[in-house]
């Protein structure tokens, strides 16, 4: 497979001109960019552009009910709205759906968003008509389009409420405790009072406002006439319900870390509101179109009904009697909605409906890191099951969960924020040598001879070269 010619050697990243932003954000960027001289100015202006949108209040007419409704101290109208900070949080009904079949996209060569038909990436024609030179492109046909929810709940509600802030909840999950830590500052309530109402809870519909054109402008939507990028919506088991666009794993990547650089959107967020709590979901739809044939759809499905404790272990939730998230459905079943694709009957881990397959065990979250690494999931699982042949499936046991583990390894730097996860719970010992060779089901699995492995790139969006010989190591 060819990749595209870098112009300027990327370890050089301080003769690119990258004085636009600071040494902390260097390292990101390399993680949704590969860095020559075209990216390196299209991101210069694409940042430029968004924070005059931000000063400007410029965002999409349509990313909210249309309103007039805020904390007006002698604002002016700015398009449908108040400016930012002003203006309240409008959300639409839960069954308002204005996003029809466009794709956000973030090319990695280029530095730039691109929308495109949900349909050219079912046809297989999409990057051809993108570019038409047979390089990079066609080869990254493999980051499938997903639509993101995004639940939270106001600080200050006196309805849902939770005493544990959203760091000292994810810090106690990820050493099997709950609700033991407690920082020592004004948002965290261990003496268990109430709602809080600290100054950075206050206003929560204002500050809403501000998050959905913080996260519309990162991903590129800036101008009043934009087709919105996110929406927010109304839904009865929590405060606010942050809904995106259909886009790609690069694109998330791309705009949560341009997000949190310019805005510091989801560090403000978790001031005034919470996600990693009981009721809040972080539900991740893919279109069922994208399942090509019927062994990958089984053995995408097969993965989740066969690997509960990993599911859970991802979603970041426990399984009790209680925990109608994760409810899995009966083989039969499964084969079923495989065979004919047919709807799911109840809304568990996974809901199956016309056209869509929602992840719904996904617990909502306001760090980057982990939001992405619940898309990187998705993604990864669809790229390694699009991978298997029906002899993979019945005679290697190609949806064993050691098989899936071993290719994120090989993956690591394309999933980066999936594997760190995997790797701090112990589902992946990084230290654990590998033989010279793999096994003949290994080899099989990989689509490679047996003396031979996969290799990988560093840069997002660079996929694996096969028939790489490498002597030893740890994959």
């Amino acid at each position: 497979m060819t990749t595209r010619k870098q112009t300027v050697d990327s370890s050089k990243m301080h003769n690119l001109g990258l004085n636009f932003v600071d040494n902390g954000f260097h390292k990101n960027i390399k993680k949704f960019m590969n860095i020559n001289t075209l990216s390196t100015n299209n991101l210069e202006h694409l940042i430029n552009t968004m924070r005059v949108a931000h000063a400007k209040s410029s965002v999409p007419n349509k990313m909210q009910k249309r309103s007039f409704d805020g904390d007006i101290h002698n604002a002016g109208i700015i398009g449908h709205h108040y400016p930012i900070n002003t203006q309240y949080i409008k959300p639409f009904s839960y069954t308002h759906k204005p996003f029809g079949t466009e794709v956000l996209d973030f090319n990695p060569d280029t530095g730039e968003f691109i929308v495109y038909n949900q349909q050219e990436w079912n046809e297989n024609n999409y990057y051809k008509t993108v570019n038409q030179t047979g390089n990079t492109l066609p080869s990254l046909m493999q980051y499938v389009p997903m639509g993101m929810e995004l639940e939270i709940i106001y600080r200050n509600s006196e309805q849902f409420n939770n005493d544990q802030c959203e760091d000292c909840a994810n810090y106690d999950y990820d050493h099997d405790v709950r609700m033991e830590t407690f920082c020592e500052d004004e948002y965290c309530n261990s003496d268990g009072d109430g709602a809080d109402e600290s100054p950075a809870a206050d206003r929560p519909r204002v500050k809403a406002y501000k998050m959905l054109a913080e996260l519309n402008i990162a991903f590129g939507a800036v101008t009043k006439q934009s087709k919105p990028v996110w929406i927010a919506k109304h839904d009865s088991s929590v405060d606010l319900e942050y809904v995106s666009m259909p886009m790609t794993l690069r694109a998330y990547k791309a705009g949560f870390y341009l997000a949190e650089y310019l805005f510091s959107t989801f560090r403000v967020a978790s001031q005034w509101s919470k996600a990693f709590y009981g009721p809040c979901g972080g539900h991740i739809h893919l279109d069922k179109g994208v399942f090509n044939n019927t062994y990958q759809y089984f053995a995408f499905l097969s993965m989740h009904y066969d690997n509960p404790k990993f599911i859970a272990a991802i979603a970041q939730r426990s399984i009790g009697e209680d925990s109608s998230w994760c409810y899995m459905q009966k083989p039969r079943e499964f084969a079923t909605y495989t065979k004919f694709k047919r709807n799911s009957a109840s809304r568990g881990a996974i809901n199956v409906q016309n056209n869509t397959i929602e992840l719904r065990y996904f617990r909502s979250n306001l760090k980057v890191e982990r939001l992405l690494k619940n898309v990187e999931f998705a993604q990864s699982l669809y790229h390694y099951t699009s991978q298997l042949t029906y002899q993979d499936i019945a005679r290697d046991k190609g949806t064993l969960l050691k098989y899936y583990l071993l290719w994120i390894k090989a993956y690591r730097n394309t999933y980066s924020n999936l594997f760190t996860y995997l790797k701090e719970r112990n589902w992946i010992n990084s230290k654990q040598k590998k033989d010279k060779y793999l096994s003949e089901a290994e080899s099989n699995l990989f689509g490679v001879n047996r003396n031979t492995i996969l290799s990988f790139e560093d840069n997002i969006g660079v996929e694996p070269i096969e028939e790489i010989e490498i002597n030893g190591g740890e994959i």
